[in-house]
């Protein structure tokens, strides 16, 4: 091959992945289900189904937001449905988000914690939570609810942004007995270490986007975590949550969405869009995915 020849089609490939970052991959939303399981959930709460919806960024309804609103049409209603934060990028996007939370149904109710986006860009973080609450969707800042079935329960908190300086997951779980089962929203996973030590069972997080650009054999070059590409995305219990943290996790679990959004650089490479469900089951430590 002539060395203009492969000049042109190196060229031609740049171009073919950038269109395929900037117009096809953003839009393409991965539904990802998970079965987990969790030693300490209540048995009236085997099958519980939970939708994790983050990251949105949102400014308006476009393609993206079209698409997710098709998948919760698609979906059965959950029994919950959380909102893990920068929801919207500018306060341009709030009534856009409650137009998109029409779609949603959940039997236990949506629930949402704020994340750095809700903090920046003019937005009023406080007015924003009133406006959500009053269109059905509770807003926890540092503070907890009970969710009953039968004469079980489970707990379910929500951790501010750290970003801003406003988390307080002691705060968040005052109150709360050591034996009952945990489940912390967290927008970042950066505090997973104190949910670790805290005993929560559960912690579900975003705001790293996977790292919204990925390379081949190397990954994603930057997560927006403190703990760097170790803390990118999936499901991390055990050992591989261990080697992350630095110290024994019990029974804690995490869960790190690639959320649904992008921020920054407007593209997306080998590292689609999330939408996540998940269905907790009693048993050992572990997670499967559908």
């Amino acid at each position: 091959m002539k060395p203009g020849w492969k000049l042109a089609a190196a060229s031609g490939a740049l171009l073919g992945a950038f269109a395929y970052a900037s117009a096809i991959e953003p839009i393409w939303i991965d539904t990802v289900h998970l079965d987990l399981y969790a030693p300490r959930l209540p048995k009236a709460f085997d099958g519980y189904t939970i939708y994790q919806i983050s990251d949105l960024h949102m400014s308006s309804i476009g393609q993206r937001e079209r698409k997710v609103i098709g998948i919760l049409d698609s979906l059965p209603d959950a029994d919950l449905v959380v909102l893990t934060g920068d929801l919207i990028h500018t306060q341009r996007g709030i009534d856009p988000v409650l137009e998109l939370a029409k779609s949603i149904k959940s039997r236990d109710g949506i629930y949402a914690i704020f994340g750095n986006s809700e903090y920046k860009n003019g937005v009023r973080p406080l007015q924003f939570a009133s406006r959500l609450h009053d269109n059905g969707i509770r807003v926890l800042l540092n503070q907890h609810v009970i969710l009953p079935r039968g004469d079980s329960e489970i707990v379910l908190a929500g951790v501010e942004d750290p970003y801003s300086d406003h988390d307080d997951l002691e705060l968040a779980l005052t109150g709360v007995p050591d034996d009952v089962f945990k489940l912390v929203l967290m927008h970042s996973p950066d505090g997973i270490a104190e949910a670790v030590v805290r005993g929560v069972d559960l912690v579900l997080s975003g705001h790293t986007h996977g790292g919204q650009i990925k390379f081949p054999l190397i990954g994603a070059p930057i997560t927006h975590s403190v703990m760097g590409t170790r803390m990118s995305s999936g499901y991390y219990q055990g050992h591989r949550l261990k080697t992350v943290v630095g110290i024994r996790p019990g029974r804690t679990q995490l869960y790190v969405t690639r959320g649904i959004g992008i921020s920054g650089i407007g593209m997306r490479f080998l590292c689609r869009p999330e939408f996540t469900t998940f269905t907790l089951h009693r048993g050992i430590p572990h997670a499967k995915r559908r």
